[in-house]
């Protein structure tokens, strides 16, 4: 099974980035992996996943994380509302939809999130059935402490939040350590790492989540062929960890304030030093080249004469 999602994911980085296949990470990709986090992105401290012991998953009500929404290559479809969209692209498709990767839509039905490989899109729906693509700044690697990786799988949490899956490689790019889930806050700009230690998970191989609680302190999760049950608090304001956030800049330093009585300070200006005047032919060498041509003509005379 790694050996499966390595081939993948190496042949993925490949169309993505020429030469990468045949020199491993590219220089690009180290570049961005090891860039530092950008000034509108704050990093939360990992949430705490924990398991679920006491509560059969039965009894836990769980959104999708597709919304609802299902696609095909270049389609999304959303069947309640009878909404079709064509896009010029393909879209993240592995044939289950409700487990899929490759559409989420809000739980207020507003926005569509369409992933495309490194890339995700936003669409505005409106009441109509009428839709547009919108800005969308998300992090593109997961910048917190470690090995990083790139954020891909986005969907829906909440309306504010979203989730992602990041694949976590050695520093040449050739094995895959671990997947991580990651959690980011729109309203505060805020990247946390889920923190699945708790789980004693024996392998995180295709780790994904499948399943939001309603009220955002469960999470139904993926592992290979198992499923995982487990509470973490996704909807409280996420926690910043000064550490690793780039921290603000200094204010500027006011200026000291003058006594009232003290004497005006008057601006000093270094010493200059004495500079001798110039001339474009000294004398001195004008002398000594008439001196030297007299010499010579009398020399000359003399021999003739």
């Amino acid at each position: 099974m790694k050996k499966h999602r390595l081939c993948l994911a190496v042949l993925a980085l490949w169309l993505n980035v020429p030469g990468a296949l045949a020199h491993g990470r590219s220089e690009q990709m180290t570049r961005e992996l090891n860039a530092k986090a950008p000034e509108w992105l704050l990093i939360g401290v990992p949430i705490k996943a924990e398991p679920v012991a006491s509560l059969p998953s039965d009894q836990i009500v769980f959104r999708s994380r597709s919304g609802g929404a299902t696609n095909s290559r270049n389609r999304v479809q959303i069947p309640s509302r009878g909404i079709e969209i064509k896009l010029d692209y393909n879209i993240d498709w592995t044939g289950n939809n409700e487990a899929g990767t490759g559409v989420s839509l809000s739980p207020d039905g507003r926005r569509l999130l369409v992933n495309a490989g490194p890339t995700s899109h936003l669409y505005e729906i409106e009441a109509d059935g009428t839709y547009r693509e919108v800005p969308l700044q998300l992090p593109h690697v997961t910048y917190d402490a470690g090995l990083k990786g790139y954020l891909r799988e986005w969907s829906w949490a909440d309306d504010q939040t979203l989730v992602a899956r990041a694949e976590i490689t050695d520093e040449a790019g050739h094995e895959i350590i671990e997947n991580r889930i990651y959690v980011f806050h729109m309203k505060e700009r805020a990247l946390s790492r889920l923190d699945l230690s708790a789980l004693k998970l024996t392998d995180t191989d295709g780790i994904e989540v499948i399943g939001i609680g309603s009220d955002l302190s469960q999470l139904k999760l993926s592992v290979g062929n198992a499923f995982v049950i487990a509470k973490a608090d996704l909807k409280s304001p996420p926690r910043i960890d000064q550490k690793e956030t780039n921290a603000p800049t200094a204010p500027p330093v006011a200026p000291k304030r003058q006594e009232p009585n003290a004497p005006e300070a008057k601006p000093t200006t270094p010493p200059t030093p004495n500079e001798e005047p110039t001339t474009s032919t000294p004398w001195s060498i004008i002398v000594v080249l008439i001196v030297a041509a007299c010499g010579l003509l009398w020399l000359l005379l003399k021999r003739r004469s």
